[in-house]
């Protein structure tokens, strides 16, 4: 599974809010929020890119790939 650590990286630059993401971003309240929590099914290249620009980080930093924990051979979902 792959999950995004937007706001971790954000606050380690001192952005501590979805709303300072926001500002700094110059995007939308509500996928400025959706970033903040992570909550995105699909992530564009270009916002990937924006919030690296916004971050000053690379696309490695925001996101992880978790391995899923599996019971009975089969992936926990």
């Amino acid at each position: 599974m792959i999950e995004l650590k937007i706001s971790e990286v954000a606050q380690s630059k001192g952005i501590t809010t979805a709303y300072q993401l926001q500002k700094a971003m110059n995007i939308p309240p509500g996928m400025a929020a959706r970033l903040w929590r992570g909550n995105m099914k699909m992530i564009g290249i270009e916002t990937i890119d924006s919030l690296c620009e916004a971050l000053d980080c690379e696309p490695a930093d925001l996101i992880v790939r978790v391995k899923e924990k599996k019971t009975n051979g089969r992936s926990k979902k």
